[in-house]
């Protein structure tokens, strides 16, 4: 009883349940070239607030969350923005940089103001009102990833201005956790200065973290000289979990360390073979990831008098990340095609929006229910951008299939 009750092997236990559970569900959906949503579905169904707490083992839970769970999570999503990174360039970074910018910018903008009147127009206090419009407004990076690699499409130019949109939406996302602290703490709203300070710091921050990334880290591994078996793909994944914590200690996600570490080693010479590596290990560990989102909906503490606030949230979440990504490409590029592409890809939610509405819950500032609601969206909003990529996307795919077997 005692072993079983030991928190490691709880952890374990929890993890396999997610990671087999996960695996045959997203089964199901593969053919549809969606098996995220089979992940998440796992996650809600077979949680801590579900099945999972329903069955019991010798009287435990057969899946009960604890900080070792949330921490191989954790790592499920580093690995997926590490091969992410693995699949793009500086070179390609430095081509669409002002695109990706123009497109965070405007997404991020737009949503927010649209989320905090919608707020307001339901009755929340201001303060309640700026945690739910912060929470609706960054992209979820690993949902957003994982549902580009899902249909083959991180190759695409419109998915490299995704995938840097994204990464500056986690600058956004570290602004606005700030500012769901502020208001938490203090019940105002923070100074444009500190704002700003904040802003400048942490872009300052970036920028270096990407001078040392795209210089150091390859000629690093390049010159190592390891011969051992894996030291080559051990030394890679080293300088992943290296940038992702020191992004998370100055503030940003552990993602953006985890994606630039993926572009730094994509320079490096021994490129295929970690490419190959990160692509295994990411079979195990992305899944945690997204089983355990998904089992942070506790649909038992969702109010259904609610349902109308969920339904026009997740409405003004989508429509704000559509409009305002994809007008900035189409004014750039005239292709409404292909902007719409963008626009679809930057629906997704993901960590971001979970932690900021931990803040406003643990504050007092919204309810559990307002807090179910969020989390609620979040999936919706993964399964609808899934649903819409894969719809407006496979022949695109079919196009760059066909382009890669004549170049061969």
């Amino acid at each position: 009883m005692d072993t079983i009750l030991d928190p490691a092997l709880r952890a374990i236990l929890s993890l396999c349940v997610l990671i087999v559970i996960a695996k045959i569900t997203a089964e199901i959906f593969t053919p549809l070239k969606i098996p995220i949503l089979g992940e998440l579905l796992a996650g809600m169904v077979f949680g801590p607030y579900a099945l999972g707490a329903a069955i019991t083992i010798y009287g435990v839970p057969l899946v009960e969350f604890n900080e070792m769970v949330f921490a191989f999570a954790e790592i499920g999503g580093i690995v997926l923005l590490f091969l992410a990174g693995l699949e793009t360039s500086f070179a390609e970074l430095k081509e669409v940089l002002w695109s990706s910018i123009l497109t965070s910018c405007v997404g991020v903008v737009l949503t927010f103001l649209l989320g905090y009147l919608l707020s307001i127009s339901f009755g929340l206090s201001p303060q309640s009102a700026i945690i739910l419009a912060a929470s609706i407004s960054v992209t979820g990076a690993a949902v957003t990833v994982r549902i580009l690699e899902d249909l083959h499409l991180t190759s695409t130019k419109e998915s490299q201005i995704v995938i840097n949109a994204v990464m500056v939406d986690s600058t956004f996302g570290v602004i606005l956790l700030a500012l769901a602290r502020s208001i938490a703490l203090n019940s105002t709203f923070p100074s444009f200065s500190s704002i700003l300070e904040t802003a400048l710091k942490v872009t300052l921050l970036l920028v270096v973290i990407l001078a040392v990334g795209a210089y150091a880290i390859p000629y690093v591994i390049d010159r190592s000289g390891l011969r051992v078996a894996g030291g080559i793909e051990s030394l890679s994944i080293a300088s992943c979990f290296f940038l992702a914590a020191l992004s998370q200690a100055i503030g940003l996600s552990s993602y953006v360390g985890a994606l630039i570490a993926g572009m730094a080693v994509a320079r490096a010479k021994s490129i295929k073979r970690v490419r190959e590596f990160t692509s295994t290990i990411a079979l195990i560990f992305s899944p945690m990831f997204f089983g355990v989102m998904g089992a942070a909906a506790n649909l038992a503490s969702f109010n259904l008098s609610s349902a109308g606030l969920l339904a026009a949230l997740t409405s003004i979440a989508m429509i704000g990340k559509l409009a305002g990504c994809t007008l900035p490409i189409l004014l750039l590029s005239r292709r409404s095609f292909k902007a719409l592409n963008v626009g679809m890809a930057m629906i997704p939610r993901g960590e971001i929006s979970i932690i900021i509405a931990s803040i406003g819950l643990a504050s007092g500032i919204i309810t559990p229910d307002l807090y179910s609601t969020i989390v609620i969206m979040t999936l919706i909003l993964a399964f609808t951008s899934s649903i819409l990529l894969h719809k407006y996307c496979s022949a695109a795919f079919e196009q760059l299939q066909l382009t890669q077997e004549t170049q061969k």
